[in-house]
């Protein structure tokens, strides 16, 4: 059911082409889908003319008119300092410090010059909207000059009723928007750290294996969980005491946080930051968001973002969707306010060029979000040291396929939908990671870290209590829909991938599933319902039909020869159904991989038996114990599989796999008889407005068999 749906989305979308790759409409005007450059600036309207118009210059209150103190009345026109439901304005060449703590409720604030808060003093901002444009900075400390430690930086985003739609019809208001410069620098402290021990049932306190950068009494801190059926068996508890290494805890703890081998980590989050950003209502549909949009200029260090985020994973997108998955048919506007695009902390198309600087994120943590937490959205990001808690959705996110940066030593805990999704849901049916593909809504089973592009650096990161997976890589280009209302598609640089210059010179676009993951190796997963999940890596399975679709060349033999993506020494433990699994996927090395089970027999350790596992597939130096089957391999693909330590009920199961069932368990490998792939690029010349694939019609793909393989 799942790979068929999606292949007739892909043919159907083929079959109702509306413009033409190669050739230009009569009128003269290119029909070719967007390069990225043109992408990205098609959507500046997006970021900055909703947010512009509700902080317009003519509907401004109080204005300063030169640099001082916000409490200053000479810093404010007439002397008169911000009331409740003031919209101010900070102009361009003025600095205006806040030196306490603010009680007037602003609406709006926007800053053409510099918002700066005082790093020495007890600072709070109360406002509905804060805009920063090209030309402002918000600045909350620096690293010459970071948040003192026993301070702390607020802003609170009011609650002053539903969000008014007249006023904002495209919801983006209620939160920080952030076009110029940011700078936010807490107090330091480290993200997480291992234990030295198990903790136990009873246990006051917990003893780590090192001593923790700015930790101190009054931290909030959440003890992982280790349960493979329970992805909340996490513990939350506020710290009284440290003493070197041991931290003591308010109140006992109430369950055991071991693992099945001594040598496993299992790990303690701290939450507390001294800067923080948050909401005054718990109504999610009034809650604040923060969004870096159409730059990368942010650095941001040791700052809490609780309480924010409006895109509800739980009940999913109800703003547009995308017929037939087609980006040359428009969007069709559903109208709802459950709408994409208003997470924790958002990095909104900023630009992917790999010569300019990256935006920050380090040390800083989300928590308490029903939708995403960290993301990257066509930028480039580097998030380091970071803690994400108590998400829905996914807790660190890569949105639309063309992005790049990194996440190294990151953790991730409690990230779980409450419908559990992939564990049956309330009407006990499994929902796909694409079930909600038509409008284009992902990442929402409760997932550590989903990646779009996988053309980022994964290093050294944590997952534990993770309803769905612990990593999820699906790469595919986002489907978008244009301020004009029409769709466009994501396709990633070639500039920006190893060896890219094989298909073509920078500015080239490729399919995302042709680019190579950035890095990934050191991560552990535990207390997932799956760890490692692939999809479409490197496949061939959409062949020519994916191809005609978007009018990009298949790659060339010689790009193809040299495609691989690694992941290594890596360690995943106690998950409920699969440690890595990687369907339709090829050209992949598996080296160093440990895998430990909990000795349930209905699992899978590693599960390359896809019938679309066809080629390239490399297993090597692998350590997999305690599960029903240790590797279970696609018996005609090619795979090759040495130097393993396997200890399961069942080690090595080899399957000759049905597409739509459970396969021939065989004893050993077959010769595979695959067809030979086509790289000549000859069906371009299909690209053609109406056509169909050579030997298709329309009552072989239609849209409503699509639905009802979805409903089986």
């Amino acid at each position: 059911m799942f790979r068929r749906s999606r292949l007739v989305a892909t043919l159907v979308a083929a079959a109702l082409l509306t413009a033409a790759c190669s050739n230009a409409e009569p009128d003269g005007s290119s029909t070719v889908p967007q390069s990225n450059a043109e992408h990205h600036a098609s959507h500046g309207a997006e970021g900055h003319g909703p947010a512009m118009a509700l902080v317009d210059l003519s509907a401004v209150t109080h204005v300063a008119t030169s640099s001082g103190r916000w409490g200053s009345p000479g810093t404010w026109r007439d002397g008169i300092e911000p009331d409740r439901a003031s919209r101010v304005h900070v102009p361009a060449g003025v600095t205006v410090t806040v030196d306490r703590t603010q009680t007037a409720d602003i609406k709006t604030i926007r800053v053409d010059g510099t918002l700066r808060f005082d790093p020495g003093l007890d600072t709070e901002l109360r406002v509905g909207t804060l805009v920063t444009t090209p030309t402002g900075t918000l600045e909350i400390g620096t690293p010459e000059q970071p948040v003192a430690p026993d301070v702390t930086a607020r802003i609170v985003f009011i609650d002053d009723g539903p969000i008014d739609t007249t006023w904002d019809p495209t919801l983006v208001s209620r939160g920080a928007l952030l076009h110029g410069a940011t700078v936010i620098h807490g107090s330091e402290k480290r993200a997480f750290a291992a234990v030295s021990q198990f903790p136990a049932a009873g246990d006051t306190a917990v003893s780590l294996a090192e001593t923790p950068t700015g930790w101190k009494p009054g931290d909030v801190v959440v003890i992982a969980g280790t349960d493979p059926s329970d992805p909340t068996s996490d513990e939350r508890r506020t710290i009284t005491a440290i003493d070197g290494n041991l931290v003591r805890l308010d109140t006992p703890l109430a369950l055991d946080h071991g693992a099945p081998r001594p040598d496993l980590a299992v790990h303690v989050a701290n939450l507390t930051r001294n800067v923080l950003f948050t909401s005054e209502s718990t109504d999610v549909s009034r809650r604040g968001h923060v969004m870096v949009a159409h730059t990368n200029n942010a650095s941001i260090d040791y700052t809490w973002f609780d309480g924010l985020g409006r895109s509800d994973k739980a009940l999913g997108y109800n703003d547009h969707e995308f017929v037939d998955l087609n980006p040359y048919l428009p969007a069709q506007v559903l109208g709802g306010d459950n709408v994409r695009g208003r997470y924790s902390l958002h990095f909104h198309r900023g630009g992917t060029d790999r010569n300019t600087p990256p935006a920050r994120v380090n040390g800083s943590v989300v928590s308490n979000d029903p939708g995403w937490g960290f993301v990257n959205h066509s930028s480039h990001v580097e998030f380091t040291n970071n803690a994400a808690y108590d998400i829905v959705g996914a807790a660190y996110y890569t949105e639309a396929g063309d992005e790049i940066g990194s996440f190294i030593g990151n953790i991730a805990i409690r990230i779980v939908n409450p419908n559990m999704p992939l564990e049956g849901g309330p009407d006990d049916e499994d929902l796909h990671p694409d079930a909600r593909e038509h409008r284009q809504d992902f990442g929402f089973q409760g997932d550590g870290l989903w990646l779009h592009s996988p053309n980022v650096r994964v290093e050294d990161n944590v997952f534990s209590g993770i309803s769905g997976h612990a990593v999820i890589v699906w790469p595919e280009g986002l489907l978008e829909r244009n301020d004009d209302g029409s769709t466009s598609k994501v396709f990633h640089d070639t500039a920006n991938v190893p060896n890219g210059d094989l298909i073509g010179p920078a500015g080239t676009r490729m399919q995302i599933m042709d680019v190579p993951v950035g890095s990934f190796r050191g991560n552990q997963a535990y207390s997932a319902t799956r760890g490692v999940q692939l999809f479409y890596l490197h496949t061939e399975f959409f062949g020519n039909g994916l191809h005609l679709e978007d009018c990009t060349i298949d790659p060339p033999a010689a790009y193809d020869d040299q495609l691989r993506s690694t992941f290594t020494d890596s360690t995943i433990w106690n998950v409920d159904q699969v440690g890595f699994a990687a369907p339709y996927t090829n050209r992949i090395t598996i080296d160093g991989l440990r895998v430990v089970g909990d000795g349930t027999t209905d699992t899978i350790g590693i599960d390359i038996g896809h019938f679309m596992n066809q080629f390239g597939i490399e297993v090597s130096n692998v350590t997999v114990e305690d599960f029903g089957i240790g590797v279970r391999i696609n018996a005609t693909a090619g795979v090759a599989l040495t130097g393993e330590r396997l200890s399961n009920q069942h080690d090595v199961q080899y399957l000759i796999p049905d597409e739509d069932g459970g396969g021939q368990i065989v004893e050993g490998p077959r010769t595979a008889d695959l067809d030979a792939l086509e790289r000549d690029n000859a069906h371009l010349e299909g690209c053609v407005p109406g056509h169909h694939s050579p030997g298709e019609t329309d009552d072989d793909h239609s849209f409503e068999d699509e639905d009802e393989e979805l409903d089986d």
